[in-house]
């Protein structure tokens, strides 16, 4: 019989193929299941996880933070946004559950380590709860259940940690998560992106005629301007609360300080605007300040008075080269990249003579930053948030056929009623889920926005929308948050309580602080825990379904109603 020779690449072939089957158990990465897994280590995963655990104790929860740093609070803890943005509504705090918890233990302004702290504290009591730090999406595999709907079978995950220089990239090694529900409490909206589900970018939903012509085609607009907060040492107090020229000094319950203010000086000091005249067509500018104690004892504070220009909350990094790198704009600027040039900034000499002069000296005594100093690392950097303060990322888009392209809209939020009878949310009341409020507070979203016929304007709101200050301007009144603004419609089990949820440009002016985020947070866990104990979708929530998630965020502590 006539043998039969196999040329030697087919021999080759066969053999690589029979190893690839005995070592792909090794080089797959390992696979972990969960009932509920939660993207975001911010305000709004925090209470998601925090509130999933315990309604469904049963049930295993997955947090997945994705900053560089071992820590719990993102933009609130290690991104150093310790003033925390509330509005009281009749002398009353209207963001309760997890948010009022909080509050009443921190304070308004915190110390931002002690708060990391305690969240991690109050989320080690649930033993189904499992938190993993520094990891990262690198995909999603979904599968398609209806015509136009696929839910998030699996994700994979992979660590970060931040270059020397300043970018966040990815370590060596993946793995692989399953769940059942997954929730999106992230700032820029990742998990939702990796799922294909429609999604609007920054402002990209405004009327055309307050548009600049580049953003008024389709696919993308400008988002918010970003800012990096750092730390300062060297300021200085009055003995009590006060106001001191244009700078308001005010305590919380817990004796920590905060100052508000410096408009006036930002208009017309000339050395302020030396610096953003220098600065802005770099795209970086200095705006009036927030700024918050550390915690009653410290001496270190950290503030919020520069803004970032043209970054895309989408972009980076780490992602560059792959279809998920997103960088579109005028002068686009990634997220690393942003950091990398606000840190940079700080260490002009420029920066420190502009930011002293936010002060008053008042019957020989200075008060505010005179003297102040940047508080700096081991390795002589000034110390900044580990995370840019994105004011604005994406927008859920809800599906054609349910008429409102976002599930909570510009006129619900500015016209909110007193009461479940009157105003532009009463249509939200059957399925409200929290009650959001502050002000309808946009920052600029380009240097010329705070630079109107040659002075410097702020707030810009009404400049950028004359529309909305002819409409009433500021909202008197909490909006109801409804049960759609957390239903991503294509996607059926996944939740989105970060940035990316369901709200027009506008109407996320006033969602975006923490506070309100925390309410979505919460709601959204209760969710995932009522879907995860009755095996339902999300998506196919309806009155018993939303009514039972009202009921269980009444009994942990949220309010519901005006």
């Amino acid at each position: 019989m006539r043998k039969i020779r196999l040329p030697f690449f087919v021999i080759l072939l066969i053999f690589l193929v029979f190893i690839s089957i005995l070592i792909y158990p090794y080089l797959a990465p390992p696979v972990f299941s969960y009932d509920v897994v939660i993207y975001g280590g911010g305000f709004a995963g925090c209470a998601a996880a925090y509130s999933a655990a315990w309604a469904a104790p049963e049930k295993e929860i997955l947090l997945i933070v994705s900053e560089p740093v071992p820590a719990l609070g993102g933009l609130g803890t290690v991104g150093g946004q310790n003033f925390a943005d509330i509005r009281y509504w009749r002398n009353e705090l209207v963001t309760e559950g997890s948010w009022q918890r909080w509050f009443e233990e921190s304070g308004q302004f915190y110390n931002t380590e002690e708060m990391a702290e305690r969240l991690q504290k109050e989320l080690s009591q649930f033993p189904n709860l499992t938190i993993l730090y520094q990891h990262d999406l690198k995909k999603a595999k979904t599968k398609k259940v209806a015509k136009s709907k696929n839910i998030i079978k699996s994700v994979i995950l992979a660590p970060v940690y931040r270059t020397e220089q300043g970018s966040v990239l990815w370590e060596k090694g993946s793995l692989k998560v399953e769940g059942e529900v997954f929730i999106d409490a992230s700032d820029e909206g990742r998990l939702v992106r990796l799922a294909g589900h429609p999604l609007s970018v920054g402002r990209q939903d405004w009327p055309r005629e307050y548009l600049p012509s580049e953003e008024q085609g389709e696919g993308w607009a400008r988002q918010q301007a970003a800012t990096l907060m750092f730390k300062v040492t060297g300021v200085k107090m009055p003995e009590e609360p006060s106001v001191k020229g244009d700078l308001h000094f005010v305590t919380d319950i817990h004796g920590s300080w905060a100052i508000i203010g410096g408009k006036e000086t930002w208009q017309n000091n000339s050395i302020i605007k030396r610096f953003n005249e220098l600065y802005g067509a770099q795209g970086l500018a200095l705006k009036p300040l927030n700024a918050a104690q550390s915690g009653a004892a410290s001496e270190e504070w950290w503030v919020n008075m520069l803004l970032v220009f043209d970054v895309d909350g989408r972009a980076r990094e780490k992602d560059r080269g792959t279809s998920l790198f997103v960088q579109k704009g005028v002068g686009a600027k990634t997220v690393d990249q942003a950091w990398q040039e606000a840190r940079e900034i700080l260490q002009e000499p420029e920066f420190l003579e502009a930011l002293r002069e936010f002060k008053v000296v008042e019957n020989g005594e200075m008060y505010g930053f005179g003297e102040a100093s940047l508080v700096r690392d081991e390795k002589k950097k000034p110390v900044v948030g580990e995370v840019m303060y994105l004011r604005e990322t994406v927008h859920l888009l809800q599906e054609p056929e349910d008429g409102e392209r976002y599930a909570l809209t510009t006129e619900a939020v500015q016209q909110a009623g007193s009461n479940s009878q009157e105003g532009g949310d009463r249509e939200n009341y059957a399925e409200r889920i929290g009650l959001g409020y502050y002000m309808m507070d946009i920052n600029a979203f380009m240097y010329s926005d705070i630079l109107q016929e040659g002075n410097y304007v702020w707030p810009v709101t009404g400049y950028l929308r004359p529309d909305w200050q002819r409409a009433g301007g500021q909202p008197v009144n909490p909006v109801y948050l409804p049960y759609a603004m957390l239903k991503a419609t294509k996607c059926a089990n996944l939740l989105v309580p970060g940035y990316a949820t369901g709200c027009s440009s506008f109407a996320w002016a006033e969602v975006r602080v923490l506070p309100n985020l925390t309410v979505l947070g919460d709601a959204a866990g209760v969710a995932a825990a009522r879907a995860v104990l009755f095996g339902e979708r999300p998506t196919d929530f309806r009155a018993e379904q939303i009514n039972w998630v009202q009921d269980k965020l009444c009994k942990m502590g949220a309010r519901l109603d005006k």
